[in-house]
């Protein structure tokens, strides 16, 4: 039967632009199950093989990153050696620019070591080193208790640089006699005021029997440590 619908166009019902999938009408029997599934491998190998590529890809590039990383490490690390040696001779060139300023003059200094040198000893090296320790200081307290206050004392350490002022030289005896020779230049370089007043402490650092020229003697390293400033 044919309707023929009379209602003006502004009037008449309009029919959605999408219609509902009414899902009982699906006839799953005609529906391509078949090349449906082949689509949807053909999909997850596309997304495997994408996958793939891109690992393949990056697994390169982090290889040739850690190839070029490890062509350069030594030579970081040589240059970390480097600037760590220069950071240090710097703060010893401050600390021995400090020195001549503010505590000595130099000449007036080695004129004092030379003038305290004994017979049989002879120096062949001076050099300036330094190194971090540890400063033990008491401090006092005051607690109070029943009956009065009392004094407690706390010991509170610090991290100082130590500095130091190193005397190599050799002395021309062997045996007791050499060591009683290099004991006799340190009581000499303690005895005189010129030369000691502005170290802490002269310590025997090292020594060992040596030959030179056919001559058998016993070299020598003193460690004196500068007073602490501040």
């Amino acid at each position: 039967m044919i309707e023929i619908n009379l209602l003006p166009q502004e009037m008449r019902k309009k029919e959605p632009r999408f219609k509902p999938i009414e899902f009982g009408e699906i006839d799953l029997k005609n529906l391509p199950v078949k090349n449906i599934g082949i689509a949807a491998v053909g999909v997850l190998l596309a997304l495997h093989a994408i996958l793939f590529v891109v690992g393949s890809y990056s697994k390169s590039k982090i290889a040739d990153m850690t190839k070029k990383y490890n062509a350069i490490l030594p030579e970081r690390n040589k240059a970390q050696s480097l600037k760590l040696q220069i950071d240090l001779m710097n703060r010893k060139v401050l600390a021995i620019d400090e020195l001549m300023v503010k505590r000595f003059g130099w000449a007036e200094k080695l004129s004092s070591l030379n003038d305290s040198v004994t017979p049989g000893i002879w120096l062949s090296e001076l050099t300036y080193d330094e190194k971090i320790g540890e400063n033990t200081k008491k401090v006092v307290t005051k607690q109070a208790a029943p009956g009065g206050k009392n004094q407690a004392i706390k010991q509170s350490t610090e991290k100082v640089v130590l500095r130091y002022l190193v005397i190599s030289g050799y002395a021309s005896s062997m045996g007791e006699q050499g060591t009683a020779s290099i004991g006799k230049f340190i009581r000499s370089l303690k005895e005189n005021p010129a030369f000691y007043s502005d170290f802490s402490s002269i310590e025997l650092g090292s020594i060992k029997s040596e030959k030179m020229q056919d001559q058998e003697v016993m070299s020598f390293k003193l460690t004196c440590m500068f007073k602490q400033t501040g």
